[in-house]
């Protein structure tokens, strides 16, 4: 049996297979440009949800503090009866005729009972509360009283402060909560914004990948239909004008099925992209599968120098930013507990006036004296824990914490600037690479395409028309893969000094104004 005989060779079913999967994607493919993707994962990202959920959350606790400073009033009515016993007497009356007996003396005669009363009363009060901001207390209010029997009506107003000496006392001891709430308010939103930027990176990674795998398709593709063509061409001379081998055949039938092979696996590798890609846009894999990009790799400008780089992430990377927000909240919840940590020493004063009304005969009522009666009270507090106490403790601890904090933060800015000048080598290593990497695959293609016409002229044999088609192809997709390692290194090297975060900025969400 002859090869022009033989039945279809599997990588052949396997590359129709794989063909006709390719034009079914292709046909349904969603195109993305890099600003849609973007803009998709700012609106479905998961972790940019959450980032932009806590964001909002330290909002409404700065809210929840601030209200906490706010003056507060208090009113209530109470009611009460009660049928108290006492003790009484009764008059003798032994003979019934009504009129109370008496002793020798005349004296209405009794016998001692227990007796029982009834007693009703009506009390309202209302009292304003604020405490200042250097922890002065203040209270105004006025109490309102009737009952029964009597009637007797009485009224109060009073007037009291409370201020802290030790413990309490000051804008830094008050205001700390609010102080506490702020800080991480601003942290959190460094973090929304560190997540915007890290979301970016991560799409912009994923999508230039997903650009990879295409283009690597597409060079298999171009690769497999010159092998079609070489075998072809290999099979019409061996067995039409018997001028080539059956050799040349089946090696270009080899050729052919290994770059099959390599197309199947990047058409697998461009559906993991694929897949990569829709979970950094929120999307569920079935959906994601679809998705191609649009475009080629932009240029994304000179390189700034080292200096310039560490300067620009010292001073404008978002992770910094979010770590200096922390370090003031740190610093916050040190001064509460320092001063949790003092003798609670206070002066309190209060003044009051009470007025009482009565009926002293018919008809009305009158204010005994003809006048309110006045009252001052004032004094000092002391509470002082005994042993220490858990305060000191606590403020050892957050002192501790801060210093921690401190050297967490240095060490983070000495590795981000490390990585920033790391990364800036590597991009101008990459920039050479792609230099060296676009002239290799320039002479490839101009080597290969001359093994052909050697080839058609008898001089070259298969075997260097096999090598140099497999160099064009490696020397191709070496060249993609460091472009797309130049792009990526770059994204990174402006996610680290906060420029990525500028670039998408009209498609990120960006601190509130």
């Amino acid at each position: 049996m002859t090869f022009s005989r033989s039945v279809p060779l599997p990588w052949l079913a396997s590359l129709a297979l794989a063909a006709t999967c390719s034009l079914s994607v292709a046909a349904r493919a969603e195109t993305l440009t890099v600003e849609e993707a973007v803009r998709r994962a700012a609106s479905q990202n998961p972790s940019l949800r959450a980032a932009l959920l806590e964001a909002t959350a330290a909002r409404q606790a700065v809210a929840a503090e601030e209200g906490a400073r706010k003056p507060t009033l208090s009113a209530s009515v109470t009611g009460d009866y009660k049928e108290p016993f006492h003790n009484g007497a009764d008059p003798v009356d032994a003979d019934g005729d009504g009129v109370p007996d008496t002793d020798a003396n005349d004296k209405p005669l009794t016998i001692p009972m227990l007796k029982r009363s009834s007693t009703t009363s009506v009390t309202s009060d209302v009292a304003l509360r604020y405490t200042t901001d250097v922890g002065t207390s203040l209270e105004v209010g006025a109490s309102a009283r009737s009952g029964t029997p009597g009637p007797n009506y009485g009224a109060q107003a009073y007037v009291s402060a409370r201020q802290p000496l030790l413990r309490g006392a000051g804008t830094d001891a008050v205001l700390a909560p609010y102080a506490q709430a702020q800080a991480s308010a601003v942290a959190a939103e460094q973090e929304r914004e560190l997540a915007a930027s890290q979301t970016a990176l991560d799409v912009l990674g994923a999508y230039w990948e997903l650009w990879y795998a295409e283009q690597a398709i597409l060079v298999q593709e171009q690769a497999l239909a010159a092998a079609e063509r070489l075998r072809a061409d290999a099979k019409a001379r061996a067995e039409t004008l018997g001028t080539g081998t059956k050799v040349d055949v089946l090696r270009f039938s080899t050729s052919a099925a290994s770059i099959a092979d390599a197309l199947s696996q990047a058409r697998a590798t461009r559906a993991a992209r694929a897949i990569a890609l829709g979970r950094a846009l929120g999307m569920a894999p079935a959906s994601a599968a679809s998705l191609a990009p649009t475009g080629a790799p932009p240029s994304l400008g000179a390189l700034p120098s080292a200096d310039a780089l560490v300067r620009a992430a010292s001073e404008r990377s978002l992770e910094l930013a979010a770590l200096r927000a922390d370090l003031d909240a740190q610093r916050a919840r040190v001064s509460a507990a320092e001063d949790a940590d003092q003798i609670r020493l206070d002066l309190f004063a209060m003044a009051s006036m009470d007025g009482q009304w009565v009926r002293d005969g018919l008809p009305g009522l009158s204010l005994p004296g003809g006048r309110p009666a006045f009252g001052v009270l004032g004094g000092i507090e002391v509470e002082l824990p005994l042993g220490g106490g858990r305060a000191s403790a606590d403020a050892a601890r957050a002192r501790t914490q801060l210093a921690a904090a401190e050297a967490r933060y240095q060490a983070r800015a000495e590795a981000i600037a490390a990585d920033v000048s790391s990364l800036r080598a590597s991009l101008e290593a990459a920039a050479e690479q792609v230099a060296l990497a676009t002239e290799t695959a320039r002479m490839a293609g101009e080597l290969a395409e001359a093994e052909r016409q050697r080839l058609s002229l008898g001089t070259a044999t298969s075997a260097d028309v096999v090598q140099a088609e497999q160099t064009r192809r490696e020397a191709e997709l070496r060249r993609l893969r460091a472009a797309v390692t130049e792009l990526t290194s770059r994204l990174q090297l402006d996610h680290e000094t906060g420029a990525l975060l500028v670039r998408f900025a009209s498609v990120l969400p960006r601190r509130s104004s």
